[in-house]
């Protein structure tokens, strides 16, 4: 019989993640770190003897006082280890006063460079920790830059000193587009930096933390592939897969990847570090015949684990597959074997102790919830069939193994990315059996270089071992029917998928619980309230649907109208912003009918718009909504007078000292005016739409 789950392990993960729910979405007041640990300390000891002595009568109670008490214990954490709010926001000023204007000029910042994230484009960046003299604090930054000689100048443990300040970094301005500040949050960065190298007074250096020698030893290992005899796609493919480097990828190897359903093979996770561990397990086999051979196997192997999550660069998706098989192997280090669920579990507390922002991160998510469907889904099926035949049973399970995935991540898949491949399966049927003689083979290729030539008939192996799997992709991601996208998915309908699954998942492992009960009893009303929920939110939202939206997009006007026509979507230039109006309908359930070309005058549930370009040339049509685009050359003084208009409305095809020009007077003469600068995407729904004019 299997390691029945630890149930108490159980409640301590679910209170913390609620608690640092809890701590994200309302503002939870924070306590002296010292004071915070030490009184969490003495609570859990009182609680626990309590709960000892009183159990019998009262279980119920303490297992809900258990999982409030790591409910306040995640969310002070984790509002104590969000960034320090160095400098308060003047809420009376204007949206031109930035937070650090009131710092003397003069005053050097010093900017410590600590690791490298992935660029963007031609843009660097890098994770720094900015320190306020002033106020003597501390917090991580991300530091910006297109500066080509700063770039090749800048290094890991290097300190800047400068007079530019961090700024906060802002939402997206567009709703179902891409959210920098969701992105940074869940790597503990709520702020960034943009430096060139005229903005660099001085720089010093200082001994390299583990992460920075890692990082370097990891760049060190990728001039080798770079100069590999091997084509630029099996180049590209090497980086990703071996050393987590995937800046050499192109869009349409990514595309075809994703389309294929192989998407994960290209980011170093747990499947890399899976194949890693059987290797390693293979070759020190032999370490099981001497005295006490378990437990010094699992101490070599814990000491691989972290040298390869070393030369991988310490990334954060490779840290955590490696603690999680680090969590697996010390309970074997320590005589106490652990199930893979209560090893995923103590893992998944661990991490998000050490950065309880992780539960923000969408590879974080999308590696538990696959790694959660693994550990239950194929146990169960084999009890039930198991297949004689070896060569059979191994068909089988990689199918299994396939489809557990996919049942684990799928909806998170659609939520996020808007997709679901159908050829998922047969990705897995011809990608994983090579992937592990793929990955393999590329460790000892690229730790053999350090000491010795590589033949050229082991690049002639691999290329081909490459170029297989790459025209394997390229020939399932052929076929755009099936591929499902443009799928939405609400958080609501999501939150319940998981929440079911978790119970599926905790239950069917729980060692009292009747599983004849979880069909007949526990499942339908848990069904029942979900459902009952999902009525209530649909009753109580009020249903207001987009009737005109004017999306920020820098040196682009987009509109999106609701006409007699269906949804539209409006532009200068629509075949460059197709994606954009895509991804705003989709975020509020709608679908886009057609794009157009944007025209100088339209007209909306009866009321003109006038849209006015640099030319500064308009009819006079009096009592029109005025969009101002492309930095227009008006006198809004006099355009005001002759045209009276509802609102006057301006996009980010404007320069932004331009439209702060424009607020200024629109303020002064009284007259309505709204920009995306300033409000992000503006939205006119029904009612609401009426209040626009």
């Amino acid at each position: 019989m299997s390691q029945p789950i630890n149930t108490r392990l159980f409640e301590i993960a679910l209170g913390l993640s609620f608690g640092i729910l809890l701590g994200h979405f309302y503002n939870v007041p924070s306590l002296p770190i010292r004071a915070f640990y030490l009184g969490m300390g003495l609570v859990l000891v009182i609680s626990y003897s309590i709960t000892a002595h009183h159990r019998p009568q009262f279980w119920w109670f303490f297992r809900l006082w258990f999982f409030c008490l790591w409910a306040v214990i995640g969310g002070l954490h984790y509002t104590n280890q969000r960034p320090a709010e160095p400098f308060k926001d003047d809420k009376n000023n204007t949206e031109e006063t930035h937070e650090h204007d009131h710092l003397d000029p003069r005053q050097l910042h010093a900017i410590q460079v600590q690791a490298r994230l992935k660029p963007w484009g031609n843009t660097a960046r890098y994770l720094a920790v900015y320190h306020c003299p002033e106020q003597n604090i501390r917090y991580k930054v991300a530091l910006v830059s297109n500066d080509s000689l700063l770039k090749s100048f800048i290094d890991l443990d290097q300190t800047l000193w400068t007079h530019t300040t961090p700024k906060v970094i802002s939402k997206s301005k567009n709703p179902g587009g891409f959210d920098p500040k969701a992105y940074y949050h869940s790597q503990g960065i709520e702020r960034y930096i943009q430096i060139s190298s005229k903005e660099i007074y001085c720089w010093s250096k200082h001994p390299l933390s583990f992460k920075a020698r890692a990082q370097k030893i990891n760049a060190r290992l990728a001039q080798f592939w770079q100069k590999a005899p091997i084509s630029n796609a099996s180049r590209a493919l090497a980086l990703a897969i071996i050393l987590g480097q995937t800046e050499d990828l192109t869009p349409e190897l990514k595309t075809q990847f994703a389309h294929a359903g192989a998407l994960h093979v290209l980011a170093l996770s747990g499947m890399h570090v899976a194949m890693v561990v059987l290797l390693l397990k293979w070759l020190l086999s032999p370490l099981k015949s001497l005295a006490y051979g378990t437990k010094i196997q699992a101490f070599t192997l814990i000491l691989l684990l972290w040298f390869y999550a070393t030369i991988c660069g310490l990334s954060p998706s490779i840290t955590r597959a490696v603690c999680m098989f680090s969590v697996w192997q010390c309970a074997s280090l320590l005589g106490r074997p652990i199930s893979g669920s209560n090893s995923l579990i103590l893992s998944y507390i661990l991490l998000l102790w050490a950065a309880p922002y992780w539960l923000f991160s969408v590879g974080f998510q999308l590696s538990f919830v696959a790694v959660m469907a693994l550990t239950f889904i194929p146990s169960r099926i084999e009890s039930l069939w198991r297949p004689k035949n070896k060569a059979y049973r191994y068909l089988v399970q990689l199918h299994i193994v396939g489809m557990a995935a996919q049942i684990g991540v799928g909806p998170l898949s659609v939520y996020y990315f808007h997709q679901f491949p159908l050829m998922f399966w047969l990705s897995n049927f011809i990608i994983l059996p090579l992937m592990g003689p793929v990955v393999v083979l590329g460790v000892v290729i690229t730790l053999s270089s350090i000491m010795i030539n590589i033949p050229p008939m082991v690049f002639d192996i691999w290329e081909q071992l490459i170029q297989f799997i790459l025209s394997s992709v390229e020939w399932i991601s052929s076929d755009q029917d099936l591929l499902l996208d443009e799928l939405n998915l609400s958080i609501h309908t999501l939150c319940s998928y998981y929440l079911l699954a978790m119970f599926l998942w905790w239950a069917g492992q729980h060692p009292w619980i009747n599983k004849r009960k979880i069909i007949t009893l526990y499942c339908p009303l848990l069904l029942s309230i979900i459902s009952t929920g999902h009525i209530v939110q649909r009753l109580t939202a009020e249903e207001q649907e987009i009737q005109f939206a004017l999306l920020h997009r820098y040196k682009h006007t987009v509109v999106i109208a609701k006409t007699k026509e269906g949804v539209l979507g409006f532009s200068n230039v629509p075949e460059q912003n197709s994606r954009l109006m895509r991804d705003y309908t989709r975020h509020n359930n709608q679908i886009l009918t057609r794009e157009r070309a944007l025209s100088s005058i339209m007209r909306f549930d009866q009321i003109p718009i006038i849209v006015i370009d640099s030319s500064g040339l308009y009819p006079q049509l009096s009592g029109a909504i005025v969009l101002l685009t492309k930095n227009a050359n008006i006198h809004l003084e006099q355009l005001v007078h002759e045209l009276k208009p509802r609102v006057i409305l301006a996009d980010g095809s404007n320069n932004q000292y331009v439209v702060q020009r424009w607020r200024k007077h629109a303020k002064k003469i009284n007259q309505k005016f709204l920009d995306t600068y300033q409000f992000g995407a503006i939205e006119a729904r029904e009612p609401a739409f009426k209040n626009y004019l």
